[in-house]
């Protein structure tokens, strides 16, 4: 069953999102899903809708949604900082938590790459509400992936106009600055539940090693797992495979 919803923020703006759930009579335990930076809810070669359905066979429900400035969601991707992303997702989880099919004691979240930040930040700061986590690529180096744009023409540009155009999108001075002063790590700390952390280990958008110290920092409650020859996007489908037995196995253990 699908189903789709849009949520109002202050400014009159949606937050648009589409929630796969099995048609079954009981409270239902969610993930939330969180994409990546200039990612949008479907997920790269359609990974999240795959995802979708697969827990939806296991009937559990995926919240997957645009962040504002991303996807059908609206606001100018120029705007888009992790702090404008946590605050969007804060909303979403709202709107969950209201939800009168979902089990408000097993609601759970998944963010991949930057996406993996926001759900952190999330996990940590509703340590009341999210359950459990599941980390994609977690993408804990945006401020270095940020600044390596910012190089030769581009660095002129940066210092001129105070933005660098990345990929025909706008990424702004606010959005470096924002990046530069987020310690994801120290967010760890508060984190509660089991998390899940996934790593292609030719990922070469954010070094397999930030994987290794987030499970050292989250200690026995993190389970890891590196997936060899994959990329940062698990585009080949013997690597997507992988993930997904991955995650159902985790689900399995914990959150079914």
């Amino acid at each position: 069953m699908v189903e789709n919803f849009e949520i109002k923020d202050e400014q009159n703006r949606s937050i648009r999102g589409i929630i796969n759930r099995p048609g079954i009579s009981d409270k239902i335990p969610c993930i939330i899903f969180c994409h990546g930076f200039m990612g949008n809810k479907l997920g790269h070669n359609f990974m999240f809708v795959k995802m979708a359905r697969t827990l939806e066979k296991l009937n559990i429900a995926s919240i997957r949604f645009d962040f504002m400035g991303s996807g059908e969601s609206d606001g100018d991707f120029k705007d888009v900082t992790i702090s404008s992303e946590v605050e969007d997702c804060k909303k979403v989880l709202q709107f969950v938590s209201s939800l009168d099919y979902i089990d408000k004691g097993n609601i759970n979240i998944l963010g991949f790459s930057m996406g993996a930040t926001i759900a952190v930040v999330i996990a940590s700061t509703y340590t009341n509400i999210i359950k459990n986590s599941i980390l994609m690529s977690a993408g804990f180096n945006m401020y270095d992936i940020f600044i390596s744009e910012a190089t030769g023409d581009r660095l002129y540009e940066f210092l001129e106009k105070g933005y660098i155009n990345f990929e025909n999108n706008i990424l702004s001075e606010k959005a470096i600055e924002d990046a530069f002063n987020y310690r994801v790590f120290d967010y760890l700390k508060d984190m509660q539940g089991n998390t899940l952390i996934v790593h292609g280990t030719e990922d070469k958008s954010v070094h397999p090693l930030y994987a290794k110290k987030i499970q050292q920092l989250l200690g026995g409650r993190a389970k890891l797992k590196f997936i060899k020859g994959s990329d940062h996007c698990y585009s080949n489908p013997e690597y997507y495979e992988e993930l997904v037995k991955q995650i159902v196995k985790f689900v399995k253990a914990y959150i079914l």
